[in-house]
């Protein structure tokens, strides 16, 4: 009889733990349909979409702008694909939802396992609110994580020990950021496996399918990085790291590990994995920005709120008195934080001002020939076919034939990633190329806060 009411009570808790967090979704919910009105903010939500869009319309599985991956691993966009394929291939908004269930179902399994609080701590975390709904690899590889862990904690049984080596694998071709706790969590399953320590290979094997995959593309993110941050010394690349991160991760990064170092000989070796890999991610994280391999984007952050929700949680469960105190109070802080950040966002989107009119400009042309650019956003605005449209990098700056309209970000930093710039030089010096006809350019003021100019040519001969 005390089983059946001890039963009774854990399955009430669950229901209203269920019931609780479905509220919490209604509202994170809210805040994402104002964060998709607002805009996006950074070009690679609209890359994965083309890479996605290309795939639904043409079956190929290749970024047009690049003719490569872009260092991008298969597993997100052929996911979008499919998503894009009942919704429609230009369904942009389509993918914002996806992501956004993406994540929710991330929150709910930390619902299911420690209770709607951490789910919470995770949800409305800056970073989750700004990341958490865009068309990027990131949610997905953050549910992949988070499931192989949870996976792994009903302990060594093969079963439950090659589910989550599966996740794992999986994540390892989804988002290369990913990467390094794959590396460490194979590791710790090859040394703590016991009886099963042949799945810690798994996710080691995807990795190296993975590096194989993307091996040609690697040195754009290098590329951008030294783009975005040149002549920045590395303490200056960390200080606008740490300015924008410090709200969303001191907290947090406080309550996970405080409670880790005081309760540590009471955690299981999986908690104390989940430290492992928080340190670890974060370590690579900076040291990536400092040596300007990496731009820092807030996105990279996305599995770390995750990771450093368990580990709180974890802890958590060795003083139930005073955690879920700390947690309230440090999730209110969190949703505060939020609003602050969701306030800035039009600040950011603003930015794309140049290339969303230049798009939409060629909208309204007759879509005929070919439509050489290198910015996806543009891509994304003209409403052109897939198959319609090339990046200088895939070309190596030479006009396809039939080439109708070409667009020109002017601008010397981008000699190194956009070929075009490099073949024909003249365009950085203001100067038409013969047989082009400039047909639209806008030196919009948004330029001067940090927005690409962009130019449009119509081509005559070439």
């Amino acid at each position: 009889m005390e089983k059946l009411k001890t039963s009774r009570r854990h399955s009430q808790s669950r229901l209203g733990g269920l019931a609780l967090f479905c509220g919490l979704a209604a509202l994170w919910l809210v805040l994402q349909a104002e964060r998709m009105r607002l805009g996006i903010a950074w070009e690679d939500a609209y890359h994965h979409w083309l890479v996605a869009a290309t795939i639904a319309q043409t079956g190929a599985d290749t970024d047009p702008l690049t003719g490569g991956r872009n260092g991008w691993l298969p597993l997100y966009h052929w996911l979008a694909a499919a998503v894009l394929s009942g919704a429609g291939w230009h369904n942009l908004r389509a993918l914002e939802w996806f992501s956004a269930a993406l994540t929710l179902l991330t929150g709910g399994l930390l619902t299911w396992r420690w209770g709607p609080l951490w789910a919470a701590l995770f949800l409305f975390n800056p970073i989750t609110v700004l990341n958490g709904s865009l068309s990027v690899s990131e949610p997905l590889a953050t549910l992949l994580v988070v499931a192989g862990i949870l996976c792994w904690e009903h302990g060594r049984a093969p079963f439950y020990a090659l589910t989550g080596g599966v996740f794992w694998s999986l994540g390892a071709l989804c988002d290369r950021g990913s990467w390094p706790l794959v590396f460490l969590a194979a590791v710790w399953q090859l040394w703590w496996g016991d009886r099963v320590r042949a799945v810690g290979l798994l996710p080691l094997l995807a990795l190296g399918t993975g590096l194989v995959l993307t091996r040609r593309d690697l040195t754009r993110t290098a590329d951008w990085a030294a783009i975005d941050q040149g002549g920045l010394a590395w303490f200056d690349r960390l200080g606008q790291l740490a300015a924008f991160s410090w709200q969303p991760l001191a907290l947090l990064l406080v309550l996970a590990y405080a409670g880790t170092l005081l309760y540590w000989r009471q955690l299981s070796d999986l908690t104390r994995l989940l430290a492992l890999l928080c340190t670890g991610y974060l370590t690579v994280i900076f040291v990536l920005v400092g040596s300007g391999g990496l731009t820092g984007s807030s996105r990279y952050y996305l599995v770390l709120v995750a990771l450093l929700t368990m580990l709180a949680a974890s802890w958590a469960w060795a003083s139930r008195s005073i955690a879920p105190v700390l947690g309230g109070l440090v999730c209110v802080a969190l949703v505060l934080s939020s609003r602050q950040y969701l306030d800035l966002w039009p600040r950011w989107v603003i930015l794309n001002r140049p290339s969303v009119e230049a798009g939409r400009w060629l909208a309204r042309q007759a879509q005929q020939g070919f439509l050489l650019t290198d910015s996806p956003v543009i891509a994304y605005h003209s409403t052109w076919p897939t198959n319609r449209i090339s990046g200088s990098a895939a070309t190596g700056g030479t006009l396809p034939i039939q080439t109708s309209y070409v667009t020109v970000i002017p601008d010397r930093r981008y000699e190194r990633v956009y070929p075009l710039l490099g073949r024909y030089p003249s365009l950085l010096d203001g100067n038409t190329p013969p047989g082009w006809l400039r047909a639209w350019s806008d030196t919009d003021w948004t330029v001067r806060y940090g927005a690409k100019p962009v130019e449009v040519f119509k081509i005559g001969h070439h």
